[in-house]
């Protein structure tokens, strides 16, 4: 599996990624009994608007994982974590996470509904712990959660 940062987006790539956003996501609509997750609207042209860093995991040429990040001066956001479905719990989404978590030093947050438990059983599994609890104005329950490293000697 090679995994690269990506910090230009470019149409074929943008394609890639919405085509499996649209796959992940698809998943996770009928999961939490939800389908206006906002990603699943997304265009090419909404991706390549955005101002993310992705990291992606390939197989045989092929996207097969990403993740979007928001990095800021305090904090990083895991915007989008998103795994084809052909390679669900392979291990493609943590591997992803863990090289996140190795790069940076400050806080790193992400947010899935809270009945998304592959999702959450993850992220505890990987050291995030609770930070907020919410609902949206259409009333999906969302959890956020935020990783800390700790402290080097």
């Amino acid at each position: 599996m090679e995994v690269n940062y990506i910090n230009e987006m470019k149409e074929e790539l943008a394609k890639q990624l919405i085509e499996l956003q649209q796959q992940s996501y698809r998943i996770e609509a009928n999961l939490i009994n939800y389908p206006n997750i906002p990603p699943l609207n997304e265009t090419v042209a909404d991706l390549l608007r955005e101002p993310k860093t992705w990291l992606t995991a390939s197989s045989d040429n092929h996207i097969i994982g990403a993740i979007a990040i928001e990095t800021r001066a305090d904090h990083w956001l895991l915007n989008k974590v998103i795994v084809s479905p052909r390679f669900f719990r392979r291990g493609v989404g943590r591997m992803l996470i863990q090289k996140v978590k190795e790069e940076t030093s400050v806080p790193l947050y992400v947010t899935t509904a809270s009945h998304n438990t592959p999702a959450v059983k993850l992220y505890e599994s990987e050291g995030f712990t609770q930070f907020k609890h919410e609902r949206t104005t259409d009333g999906l329950l969302l959890r956020t959660f935020v990783y800390r490293k700790e402290p080097g000697p």
